[in-house]
């Protein structure tokens, strides 16, 4: 990541590097033609890599030289990010480990591409959970502070924008990452990594619920309640009571199918949506929701349901701001991330409709 910070390599960056590929210490060792316990030790710090070792990093890592040597703060996965990775054994650690090194990767690029911003703050309230209580109140004290009008979110992903927050669009490789969060108070504004595999009414889900993470656990300490506080956070969030409760009714797969087009959630969440607000018995609620995966929509309801997708647009603007105001060339900008050109160019200008300057 431009030019190179120190006359050492920096351990940390070695792993970041290895875990964001999904390597092992083994497989990467076997990639280079040196001993395992050289990549140990490198990793430890114990061994101080030469610059020849690096370039070969680089080679096998695809990152270029001066990603080695940055210095830049680097942070493990915080509270929730944590929490999260005990609800995700399914995914397997070492995917959960690439995961984590992408996201900090982009938050590293995040960190500077902010550096050169003229305004960087956010208007999200900071509402632990320890202080502030129920996870509904809080949620209708955000909506309230964002001034959302009644009735579904337009735009989650807007929303959070709109107010500071910077989400990222990643591909996590597993179905069972949706997404995670972070907010490094008061250095970055809150972060959200997002799956992009995501059908639109889930990623809506997951961004309401890692915003309920973000104002009410950043800087808590972990507790077993946590993902059951972010998801009734979402649920009033999403589908305020006193506005959905007199439009649930019977709660019939009719009516919630119409209410899905309305409110932009799946056709499971106006379910348990129903229940919690006593429209449905656990009973009822069990018995839908086996017919609804009888019917095969439990990971994916019908796609004529579908709400808009929602695509994040702050990380494009802070790439144009820098392609075009500060005139970066794409080269420039794949350098001062610490990305080969190929990495840069798939990772912020495909599908960012980003005009090309050369």
């Amino acid at each position: 990541m431009s030019p190179q910070n120190s006359a050492d390599v920096n351990p940390q960056m070695v792993t970041l590097a290895r875990l964001s590929r999904g390597l092992t210490q083994t497989a990467l060792a076997n990639q280079m033609n040196i001993a395992q316990g050289t990549i140990s030790k490198i990793e430890a710090g114990s061994l101080v890599a030469d610059e020849s070792t690096a370039r070969s990093l680089g080679d096998v890592l695809r990152y270029p030289l001066s990603f080695f040597y940055t210095r830049d703060a680097l942070d493990g996965p915080s509270t929730v990010e944590f929490f999260h990775e005990r609800r995700r054994k399914s995914a397997g650690s070492s995917v959960l480990s690439k995961a984590y090194a992408t996201a900090t990767i982009r938050r590293l690029h995040i960190q500077r591409l902010l550096a050169a911003a003229e305004d960087t703050s956010s208007n999200f309230p900071y509402l632990p959970r320890s202080e502030f209580g129920d996870p509904a109140r809080i949620a209708r004290t955000v909506r309230a502070h964002w001034e959302l009008p009644m009735g579904p979110v337009y735009s989650i992903t807007e929303a959070i924008e709109s107010a500071g927050g910077i989400v990222v669009e990643c591909q996590f490789e597993s179905r069972h990452i949706d997404g995670f969060s972070r907010w490094k108070r008061p250095n970055l504004p809150p972060l959200v990594f997002m799956s992009r595999d995501l059908p639109p009414d889930r990623w809506r889900w997951t961004m309401a619920h890692e915003l309920g993470h973000l104002i009410m656990h950043t800087g808590e300490m972990p507790a077993e309640d946590m993902e059951q506080e972010a998801d009734s956070f979402a649920e009033e969030f999403l589908m305020p009571a006193n506005v959905i409760k007199p439009q649930l009714g019977n709660a019939k797969f009719e009516t919630l199918a119409r209410l899905k087009l309305h409110w932009k959630v799946s056709v499971q969440a106006l379910i348990q949506r129903a229940y919690h607000l006593e429209i449905v018995t656990a009973r009822q609620r069990s018995h839908m929701f086996m017919q609804w995966t009888k019917a095969g929509y439990r990971l994916r309801e019908p796609a004529d349901l579908d709400p808009p997708r929602e695509p994040p647009r702050a990380m494009a603007k802070l790439v144009e701001f820098h392609l075009s105001d500060l005139a970066y060339t794409e080269q420039d900008l794949a350098e001062f991330l610490g990305l080969e050109p190929e990495e840069f160019q798939a990772t912020y200008m495909e599908g960012t409709h980003l005009r090309r300057i050369k």
